[in-house]
């Protein structure tokens, strides 16, 4: 760093309006910037150097009210000129609207390829959630042809994002002060401008800003946990940084949406897996409910594990009294930790064929199972909890008064059990007695839903055998009010999706049918001429599909597509595909499966379809959108479901206010201003407060380590 050469502060103060004077017409007040970049070059001021001062001066646009800059420039009596540093992303300095459909332009290959057909923006148009100038009240089909109109000179078709962006620009979108003010923020955070800053540099930053905004508006005040959560939501790890784009798109979403909007009942998105999540069985292994609970209180109880001199986990010892889906105490391990550890897979290298490697799996999960079925018997490590394997193997079990009478068949209880959980059942009979806006969607990988069909109409029509008929609840749309029975028959009423992450994690749904190819190379080419089904192909397709029948239908079964599952290495990303919106108040989309854990989504893939073929990790989305079902609970507590929706909903409200505060505390232009000329020659100063990436936080450590059930 170095001074401002040869001339005292004043003396080049001076200079500048001498120089600004001498070119300025009397009575302009705006100047461009490569004007200013001159200026500053007359008094030393290297160019690198100058588009740092620049970036935080009506930052993206193309003139400066110089008065501005004067008063910015020269509020410092001991001002430095900052240090080098590498040019601004072009994406970074550019307005968020040009910003927004560069993205939409480069996802779908326009940006690369030379241009977009008119299918293609009208299909980027549907599927963002993003207005264009001029097209509000407007068909979008009307709008493309106008844009084509305007900008196709040549008649190929095609526009290139060069001539769109011309066209975005030429209608000279409104100035944004919030949008500048993120913007300087970001682009003083970002030192070396690479379009991303660190996790604890955003952490300081909100605390500045925060410190100072509060003085005047203590609603502004923002503690360290409410930081710590908003840059978790951003960068859960603190490792790939904070992006410059998901930053400003989550402000202009926030922008949108006013405090009281946020406290609006939105509608309930609601999908559920169907093995061991909302039915108890297991009809790849044959499990019988001994077996089946077993297990769950297998992955309840918590001890210490012995090694022996080899390294060999040799005995578990149970330690603590209580059985619980997380930890109770640091340094514990549930038992089928410990039987995991014991019977570890064999390394594929030792193997000459992929049969003879399946064969040596198969035979490790069965000698887990056989210990964990066998966990609470008499000698056993588990012995201790016979009496909650008793008590919850009678919670499975039909009344006596309804085992074996007619009404029981009629609703496909022809056995001793329960079928779909009585905590699951007892959710949708209290959203309807609240009067709440749902949609039910049955997520599964096998061919189970069709058996549940009977009982779900039993308890949508108001005779389920579980409930007595004074406590009468109906959701057969006999009232008047949304049909929840499974419609089969129906185009929207049940669809499967296909996956193949082996060809650029092609996505496609199939609705009208639950029919799968049973190869990856067949694709969607299965359904083509099958009557009656309609197909979506590309993520963009299925995204639209899917949040339309998540918002317009009550009850829908989709068969999810286990093959891309195993080819992804049963890794999230070939999951059950859940679309997140953009912080959508009037929408709420939740995914219980007993697969999904803290750290990691691993069986559903929540998808954030504007950035695709970005993830939203489980840190974003863990709690607020993902459940983990347990079934210790679920099983045990009738208004299990229930609290979870309770405290999803709670979370989520927290996230849109803190989201609205930020968008107040980075959104004031004068105030951002204010606290970074104070560091615009420095670093901001550290505040002391330890950015804690999600990794690190007390719901992973706590939670179970191996999932309660494998997944056929």
């Amino acid at each position: 760093m170095r001074p401002i050469p040869e001339q005292s502060l004043s003396d080049c103060h001076q200079l500048v309006l001498e120089i600004f004077q001498g070119v300025l017409p009397e009575g302009d007040t705006v100047v461009g910037k490569s004007f200013i970049r001159q200026v500053l070059a007359e008094v030393g001021v290297p160019e690198d150097e100058a588009d740092t001062m620049l970036a935080l001066v009506n930052t993206g646009y193309d003139k400066v009210c110089y008065r501005e800059f004067f008063q910015f420039m020269f509020q410092e009596q001991d001002a430095i000129v900052p240090p080098p540093r590498k040019r601004l992303s072009k994406q970074v300095e550019e307005p968020f609207l040009c910003s927004y459909f560069r993205r939409v332009f480069e996802t779908l290959g326009g940006a690369n390829d030379g241009g977009l057909t008119k299918a293609q923006l009208k299909e980027a148009l549907e599927a963002f959630e993003m207005s264009l100038p001029g097209s509000a009240n407007t068909q979008i089909e009307d709008v493309v042809a106008h844009i084509f109109e305007e900008i196709d000179q040549n008649g190929d078709s095609e526009i290139c994002w060069n001539d769109f962006q011309k066209w975005l620009l030429s209608w000279n979108v409104p100035h944004d002060d919030s949008e500048d003010a993120a913007r300087s923020l970001f682009t003083f955070l970002d030192r070396d401008g690479s379009g991303h800053i660190s996790a604890q540099e955003m952490m300081d930053a909100l605390m500045l800003m925060s410190e100072f905004e509060s003085k005047t508006d203590r609603s502004l005040s923002v503690t360290h946990s409410e930081a710590g959560q908003i840059i978790r939501d951003l960068d859960p790890d603190g490792e790939g940084g904070i992006d410059y784009h998901t930053f400003l798109e989550v402000l202009h979403a926030a922008r949108n949406h006013s405090p009281g909007s946020m406290n609006q009942e939105p509608h309930l998105v609601l999908n559920f897996d169907v093995n061991n999540t909302v039915v108890m069985l297991d009809s790849a292994t044959g499990a019988d409910s001994e077996g089946l609970i077993s297990m769950v209180l297998s992955n309840s109880a918590w001890g210490t594990i012995d090694y022996d001199d080899n390294g060999w986990p040799s005995r578990w010892t149970l330690k603590a009294p209580e059985l619980s889906p997380t930890q109770p105490q640091a340094n514990l391990h549930t038992y089928s930790e410990f039987v995991v550890l014991q019977n570890p897979f064999p390394d594929p290298a030792g193997f000459g064929s992929k049969a003879d490697l399946r064969a040596a799996n198969e035979k490790v999960k069965a000698s887990r199972r056989q210990a964990l079925w066998s966990f609470a018997h008499s000698g056993m490590p588990g012995e201790a909890f016979r009496k909650d394997l008793a008590s919850m193997q009678e919670k499975l079990l039909l009344p006596e008064a309804v085992r074996g009478t007619q009404a029981a068949k009629d609703a496909g209880l022809g056995g001793d059990s329960v079928q779909l959980l009585p905590s699951f059942l007892h959710l949708l009979r209290e959203l309807k007695r609240r009067g709440r806006s749902f949609t039910l969607i049955f997520r599964t990988f096998g061919k189970d839903l069709p058996q549940l069909r009977q009982e779900l109409e039993a308890l949508c029509q108001g005779w389920h055998p579980l409930f007595q008929k004074e406590d009468l609840v109906i959701l057969d749309g006999s009232d008047g009010q949304p049909d929840y029975r499974m419609k089969f028959d129906k185009l929207d009423g049940c669809g499967t999706f296909f996956r193949n992450p082996l060809e650029g994690d092609f996505i496609a749904l199939a609705m009208g049918t639950m029919e799968q190819p049973s190869k990856l190379e067949e694709g969607p080419q299965f359904w083509k001429d099958k009557e009656h089904i309609q197909i979506y192909e590309g993520v963009h397709q299925v995204f639209k599909h899917y949040m339309q029948i998540s918002s317009q239908c009550h009850t829908v079964a989709l068969r999810d597509y286990y093959p891309g599952w195993a080819a992804a290495n049963s890794t999230s990303a070939g999951g059950k595909p859940f679309f997140l919106g953009r912080l959508d108040p009037a929408e709420h989309c939740m995914f219980f499966d007993d697969h999904i854990s803290p750290l990691d989504p691993n069986i559903v893939d929540p998808i954030d379809a504007h950035l695709w073929p970005r993830r939203y990790s489980s840190g974003q989305v863990y709690g607020v959108h993902l459940v983990q079902a347990q079934p210790l609970l679920s099983i045990r507590d009738r208004n299990y479901f229930v609290k979870c929706v309770e405290d999803c909903e709670t979370a989520r409200a927290a996230k849109l206010q803190r989201w609205h505060k930020l968008k107040r505390l980075v959104g004031d232009l004068d105030g951002v201003r204010k606290v970074l000329a104070g560091f615009i020659y420095t670093s901001v100063p550290s505040q002391r407060v330890v950015f804690r990436p999600w990794s690190s936080s007390r719901d992973v450590h706590r939670a179970q380590r191996v999932p309660t059930f494998e997944d056929e």
